[in-house]
């Protein structure tokens, strides 16, 4: 990862799935980068008591319809590998062996897909 830019953000985003580029709308694209997820609770006493439980690292993405894009396959297919780059910034999100989760919706007025996530036991950033 650039140091000289984790402190910038947005610009130009690209992401591939499978080889196959997708491009971002100018909606947000929303990263899970942790596998746990941590809640807090009161004891009787009011003191603190706290548990986690695992999770997998996801990303919320919306996007213009690719051409040619076989919805019912692509949701099937039990795995993906899909890289987000922060081109401006220099930053790379890698989903390996993830896959496509939610329920696809396409907008026929702007082309928009929303409803999609990836989700994956291994991501990483580079």
């Amino acid at each position: 990862m650039a140091d000289d830019c984790c402190n910038s953000f947005g610009g130009v985003i690209t992401i591939d799935i499978d080889g196959e580029m997708w491009a971002p709308t100018e909606s947000d694209i929303v990263i899970d980068p942790t596998n746990i997820e941590v809640s807090g609770a009161a004891n009787q006493d009011g003191s603190a008591a706290y548990s986690s439980k695992p999770k997998l690292f996801g990303a919320d993405i919306t996007f213009r319809n690719p051409c040619g894009v076989k919805w019912n396959e692509k949701m099937r297919k039990c795995k993906i590998n899909a890289t987000i780059v922060e081109v401006d910034q220099g930053r790379t999100h890698l989903f390996t062996a993830a896959r496509l989760v939610g329920a696809v919706k396409q907008n026929l007025s702007n082309g928009e897909i929303t409803g999609l996530r990836i989700e994956g036991s291994r991501y990483q950033v580079v």
